[in-house]
């Protein structure tokens, strides 16, 4: 009798040539046929726990054809594979993985038991493996003394374009390089995982087929290759371990600072919701900016940076940051007023529907999953539904339009056949299985990649959901999320990781973003603000930033050298903690460095600057102290979503520069203009039927509300003009 399971396995006989591989495939549909699978497994067991020889066992036959394997051609191909194969499925040593121990709630920086967390040292780990085992296949072949184009195959596999090495072809080695240099490049701005591994091989196997064609070979390549790999292993281990132990320095040095500081927003720090000053000159002709873009038609991108979209400068990516801009504005200035700010917002939201905006996403899911599959929502897209989640929450709350949350209102049509209807709900719901799915409690995005601000994105979209639909998406995925944040983005010195590669661990340091971070993970936040508030002022106390004489800032959202965007996080940051001298301290200073003036379209324009960065500034000149956290975790009072609105005002001739109900009841607003006096309308709306209300700043002393709440006046703006609307009489409660 046949101890176990049986299994039928399936003929591999069809198409496969003769040779090692061969036998090796037919050894273990033999063993299997012969055993059983509960034996083969058993016997595994066995040899792994050091209980047995595979050479002794059931698994002789297998270990001898592997022998032979070994030596093949088909060695460099296989080793590879099986290190990367055995180094996954072995646990890393550590065990706090985004699942396990406590949440670090500290503002100190916790001491580092690496330089990466234990998730990215496994997938470390596993690079490493898969890179020895070239290496040891290379030089084995080498050793052995085999056909040629075996040593070839193997030394090209050793490193990118190497096998041209055995050849005698420099030039193709070096060729080879530049082009897997490019694929690299490809890999980390879109995903694009097929196309270096395709170059190597490939490379590989060309440097195989010359070989066997010429008599010119340098048999030592291998040992060579073999060296200087080993000599660069070493350099870089010695560098990371001399960055560690300067980072565990830094740290310690941070933490004596910190243990001092006092965290901002936190108790009493942080103030009730409010409304910040009117909106100044400069601010007005940014909003304008932004509405007149917003107006266009959805298929018109003049005014746009329209460069690529896959990397920072995506269309995507500046429709949001202006949504989340406008936002920002109605709820720290106009929080009583609609109009053209809800229009504009609502244009986006359309504006994003367009193929242009998320296509993308066919390319990035067929080269980095291998799969064809345009759905923008279906898994993974977290640089979409992260992003557009927290720009429709944000509109929500400011607005109360939740028209987006209804089943199929968002239509994403890729062609007649493929069409993709979504909401809001839907979105987070996609991004929430993201979140439980991953093992690092961060989801992955452009497929391999965590990019901690995606994340950010996406942990914010799913508490404004939270918040707005009672949803629970925050409380499931939450502890996950900031355990996995703090162990695997979190550098020794307390620093951010802008991005870490899922598939091989590795990462770079990036910004901490406090104001985007705060509601996510507060005490990396807390830390991040409190260092950078430090760097920002000299030992008397000036305020003068660490870049101040840096001409090499870059603009994410044009790729030019150009101050605005960094300054702009400096200025938000600051501002949001309740820093304003710091934050006006550092506007002064991007001013000295950077022409910023209104233009003849009334527009506010940084000389040289993206449609990204002039967002960025947007959001730092309308937020207000603790203005990012309180539309994230309070949303709009219940007498701002009660009391009466400015529903319309004519646009551009007038823009609103201050909206607010102070009890539910009255209304407050200032109007500006700029030019000639303007005679206008403006519509109220949300008015108590019937009531009676007192007007100032009108040329109506008095108005009554129709049975819809609503009600138009006269006024006379003349630069700027303070309207007041107070309830006298009328039905107290509708």
């Amino acid at each position: 009798m046949v101890a176990g399971r049986r299994a039928k396995l399936p003929s591999l006989d069809a198409g496969l040539p003769p040779g090692a591989l061969r036998e090796l495939l037919d050894a273990c549909r033999s063993t299997v046929r012969d055993h059983g699978w509960d034996s083969v497994i058993a016997a595994l067991e066995d040899t792994a726990a050091g209980r047995s020889k595979a050479s002794d066992s059931i698994l002789s036959g297998t270990v001898a054809a592997g022998a032979a394997l070994a030596t093949s051609g088909w060695a460099p191909l296989l080793a590879p594979l099986v290190a990367g194969l055995v180094t996954t499925v072995t646990p890393p040593r550590e065990t706090t993985f985004a699942d396990a121990g406590p949440v670090y709630e500290g503002i100190e920086i916790p001491p580092a038991k690496g330089a990466n967390g234990p998730l990215a040292q496994a997938r470390q780990r596993r690079m490493l493996a898969i890179l020895g085992s070239a290496q040891a296949v290379g030089v084995a072949a080498s050793l052995s003394g085999g056909k040629a184009r075996n040593q070839g195959f193997a030394t090209g596999m050793m490193l990118p374009g190497a096998g041209f090495l055995y050849t005698r072809d420099p030039a193709r080695f070096a060729l080879t390089a530049v082009v897997f240099a490019f694929s690299l490049l490809l890999w980390f701005g879109t995903g694009n995982m097929v196309l270096p591994p395709v170059i190597w091989i490939g490379a590989a196997a060309y440097a195989a087929r010359r070989a066997s064609r010429s008599n010119r070979t340098w048999r030592r390549a291998a040992l060579a290759v073999a060296g200087a790999t080993a000599l660069t292993a070493l350099e870089v281990g010695r560098h990371r371990r001399r960055s560690f132990a300067q980072q565990v320095a830094q740290a310690e040095a941070a933490n004596v600072f910190l243990g001092q500081a006092s965290r901002p927003l936190e108790g009493a720090k942080r103030p009730d919701v409010h409304v910040a000053d009117e909106l100044d000159d400069e601010e007005l002709a940014l909003t304008r900016r932004f509405v007149d873009m917003a107006n266009q038609a959805p298929d018109d991108w003049s005014n746009w940076n329209v460069i690529d979209q896959f990397q920072p400068a995506a269309l995507r990516y500046q429709i949001n940051a202006v949504i989340d801009a406008l936002a920002l504005q109605q709820y720290t200035r106009v929080p009583a007023f609609k109009g053209y700010l809800e229009d504009a917002q609502r244009q986006l939201i359309t504006r994003y529907l367009e193929k242009k905006v998320w296509g993308y996403w066919a390319l990035e899911n067929l080269w980095g999953n291998l799969e064809w599959d345009p759905d923008p929502a279906k898994r993974q897209n977290i640089m979409m539904t992260g992003y557009f989640a927290q720009s429709l929450g944000l509109y929500q709350t400011v607005s109360g339009d939740l028209q987006h949350s209804e089943p199929g209102s968002l239509m994403f049509t890729w062609n007649d056949q493929r069409r993709y209807p979504l909401s809001y709900g839907a979105l987070c719901a996609s991004l929430a299985a993201d979140y439980v799915r991953s093992p690092w409690g961060l989801v992955v995005c452009e497929p391999n990649w965590i990019f901690s601000l995606c994340n950010m994105r996406g942990g914010t979209g799913l508490r404004l959901h939270d918040r707005l639909h009672g949803t629970t998406y925050w409380d499931q995925i939450g502890d996950r999320y900031r355990r996995g944040f703090q162990q695997e983005l979190v550098r020794p010195d307390g620093m951010v990781n802008g991005h870490r590669s899922s598939r091989v661990g590795i990462g770079a340091a990036g910004l901490t973003l406090s104001a985007d971070l705060r509601n996510l993970v507060p005490n990396v936040a807390d830390r991040g603000f409190l260092l950078l508030q430090a760097a920002c002022r000299t030992p008397d106390g000036e305020i003068a930033t660490p870049f101040r004489t840096d001409d090499r800032l870059l603009d994410p959202g044009n790729y030019t050298f150009n101050p605005l965007a960094g300054y702009a996080m400096v200025m938000e940051e600051a501002r949001e903690a309740g820093d304003e001298e710091l934050s006006r301290g550092v506007y002064r200073e991007l001013r000295e460095r950077l022409h910023i003036s209104i233009d003849n379209r009334g527009w506010l324009v940084a000389e040289g600057a993206s449609i990204l960065a002039h967002a960025g500034l947007g959001r730092a000149l309308f937020g207000r102290h603790g203005g990012w956290m309180d539309i994230v975790e309070k949303g709009m009072p219940a007498i701002w979503q009660e009391g009466p609105v400015i529903d319309s005002v004519p646009y551009p001739q007038v823009m609103v520069a201050r909206a607010v109900s102070p009890n539910g009841r009255d209304l407050g607003a200032v109007l500006r203009t700029v030019g000639r006096q303007e005679r206008v309308t403006v519509t109220f709306a949300r008015l108590r039927p019937g009531g009676r209300y007192t007007l100032t700043g009108a040329l109506e002393d008095a108005v009554v509300a129709d049975d819809a709440g609503r009600a138009r006046v006269q006024v006379e703006v003349a630069g700027r003009s303070a309207l007041t609307l107070t309830f006298q009489n009328g039905v107290e409660n509708r």
